[in-house]
């Protein structure tokens, strides 16, 4: 890296983790959507691995950024990394084939999804290699992945909170209509599995610890050192709605996007701000929160987002923002502060 660029970074590293993150996101997403033929050829799993690459930008960035401002030598031989990283890997291309196996067409043979899953799968393992055997100040960043930390009760929180509030709110809401509680509550076998898989696949894939271990282990603790959490919480969320675009645009094309991303994505922002800070700076709480969110979509028709759950959910972000009082700065040694100097990040936020 040219040594210019380098001592921006260093002074810029929050800057330059955003910048970074957003340039992979977009520079990966939108040849995969846009550019690439999607069928079950070489160009289909290229943009496969595209979008998978995507998703993983928070992180990369986050180790990228991590290694320029704190770098050090890799101390663990290759055995010992191998021993972290080979069983993560395992686990990982299990998990992607039984999530692909879930919409793939029965036509579709397994040795199609296993060629599928044993690059992408390199990135959660590579991950888990960097927590246990990166440089210092990676291992610093994702050391809660080796090592969990926080109450017991924050991790329920994060598993449940999102649950509840679609069937709580979906129960309201259908007792306001005069209908019946729940509607083709059926297939309770298919629907746990397909949960279950869900979940495994958004830890590994798709929001857990490819997004928080970046969002959080290296934005959040950074941008509390200068701001209270609820100014960290608007910068986050505000460039987090950047970089979720190009998945949006697809996402969102037949409506809702001002309905998630502006109204209803400062209130989560807030309740995954609050979980990290509540757990010492945990990742683990906040992906599995997020794999919890994510979890529940295909309970869509049966548990729908309502007006009554999106009330639930806001009234809850307004209760912590209060309760935890987040307007005032948090103590410098708290756990979920970096404790290094950050020199220009207020003047370069500002700018």
């Amino acid at each position: 890296m040219n040594k210019g660029i380098k001592e921006w970074v260093k002074g810029h590293p929050i800057e330059a983790f955003f910048l970074l993150g957003i340039a992979i996101c977009f520079g990966t997403l939108f040849p995969g959507i846009y550019l690439l033929p999607h069928d079950a050829g070489l160009f289909g799993v290229l943009g496969f691995c595209l979008g998978k690459l995507a998703v993983y930008s928070p992180i990369i960035s986050g180790i990228v950024v991590t290694q320029v401002i704190q770098p050090g030598k890799r101390q663990a031989p290759f055995t010992r990394r191998l021993r972290v990283s080979l069983p993560v890997w395992i686990i990982a291309v299990v998990v992607n084939i039984a999530s692909l196996s879930l919409t793939a067409p029965p036509s579709v043979p397994f040795i199609g999804l296993l060629v599928l899953s044993l690059p992408v799968a390199l990135l959660p393992a590579w991950v888990f290699s960097s927590a246990y055997a990166g440089t210092d100040g990676v291992k610093d960043m994702l050391a809660t992945l080796i090592r969990p930390k926080g109450k017991v009760v924050y991790y329920l929180v994060a598993l449940l909170t999102f649950p509840v509030i679609h069937i709580v709110g979906s129960m309201i809401t259908n007792v306001i209509d005069g209908t019946t509680l729940f509607r083709e509550a059926s297939q309770g076998v298919d629907l746990t599995k397909t949960l279950v898989i869900n979940f495994l696949f958004v830890i590994f894939f798709a929001g857990g610890i490819n997004e928080e271990a970046g969002w959080r282990g290296f934005a959040q603790r950074r941008l509390q050192a200068k701001f209270s959490p609820i100014v960290t919480i608007l910068i986050l969320w505000f460039l987090m709605v950047i970089w979720h675009i190009p998945n949006d645009l697809v996402q969102y094309q037949h409506g809702g996007y001002l309905m998630v991303r502006i109204a209803l994505y400062p209130a989560i922002t807030i309740l995954f701000s609050w979980i990290y800070n509540r757990t010492g700076g945990s990742i683990w709480p906040v992906a599995i929160f997020h794999a919890s969110m994510n979890s529940m979509n295909p309970l869509m028709g049966i548990f729908p987002i309502t007006t009554a759950g999106s009330i639930m959910l806001v009234v809850f972000a307004i209760v912590v923002v209060l309760y935890d009082r987040m307007w005032r700065v948090l103590p410098k040694d708290h756990p979920a502060v970096v404790q290094e100097a950050t020199p220009s990040i207020s003047s370069g936020i500002a700018a």
